[in-house]
């Protein structure tokens, strides 16, 4: 039977398709349905696994490289703040061109998560050799494991709803946070110093801006992969969600981790 789909009329394929089952046998026909249905489509959707699994390969990563960077550094010397600093612009940096061009690609993401380990192994040292008390560190891992868990159960009881108005408050929050930021490191560099980024009173006030913040993001991130898997988002959009997790979860620890080098250095 001829389609009356004027599209189906015109498509060559769907001709040809008609007229070859039309010359086939019985026990062919009958073969061909009984195979089972591809699937590739399906397989390459992404999933809750599929974020899970690259997230714990990006942290893995992370925490290896924020590891070896604290052991093989020794102790802390005033090179240390320059490495530091370093690594720090170098993450940024990356972290810019995957986000505004949402980049997918694994080696990318692993290379964004070692530059960050490096950060992350030196901030450590540095801020707890300040507050004199190594501990500081597993208590802001603590603390982010903590925060990131209530903010997902926030998100999974609906208490918080990522409404547009909520994301376009946070974005813009986020961004006017981190202006600051990069405005007090420009003057920072001419001998001037805002204190926002630092570990004085007003650094405090901002650390805690900072940790909320964070929590906000997170909700945003949870938001992304909800819709993304919903929207039948491809497997590679998987590792862009980590990134956008490790991002946000390297920010509260840090945060955290300033946190308590203010309060204990202060004793």
């Amino acid at each position: 039977m001829q389609s009356k789909n004027p599209v189906f009329r015109r498509s060559d394929a769907f001709q040809s398709a008609g007229s070859g089952a039309a010359g086939m046998s019985a026990d062919q026909l009958r073969e061909m349905y009984d195979a089972p249905s591809y699937s590739g489509t399906r397989r390459d959707r992404m999933t809750i696994d599929d974020v899970v699994a690259r997230t714990a390969m990006t942290l893995g990563t992370l925490i290896v490289v924020a590891g070896a960077t604290w052991f093989l550094t020794g102790p802390v010397q005033p090179a240390h703040f320059g490495w530091l600093i370093g690594a720090a612009l170098v993450g940024m940096g990356l972290g810019f061109v995957i986000g505004l061009k949402h980049i997918t690609n694994p080696a990318v993401i692993l290379g964004y998560a070692a530059v960050e380990g490096v950060f992350v192994g030196l901030a450590s040292k540095v801020l707890s050799a300040y507050a004199g008390d190594s501990a500081i560190v597993a208590q802001a891992v603590l603390g982010t494991m903590c925060a990131s868990a209530g903010m997902l159960a926030v998100y999974k009881f609906r208490v918080i709803r990522v409404t547009p108005k909520f994301q376009r408050f946070v974005v813009a929050a986020t961004l006017g946070f981190f202006l600051i930021v990069a405005v007090n490191l420009v003057l920072r560099m001419f001998g001037l110093n805002l204190g926002v980024s630092g570990l004085g009173g007003l650094g405090l006030v901002f650390a805690v801006i900072g940790v909320a913040l964070a929590c906000f993001n997170l909700l945003l991130d949870f938001d992304y992969v909800e819709k993304g898997i919903a929207a039948g988002a491809p497997s590679k959009d998987a590792w862009f969600a980590a990134f956008g997790l490790t991002v946000t979860l390297v920010w509260l620890y840090i945060e955290l981790l300033r946190i308590l080098a203010i309060l204990r250095g202060g004793d």
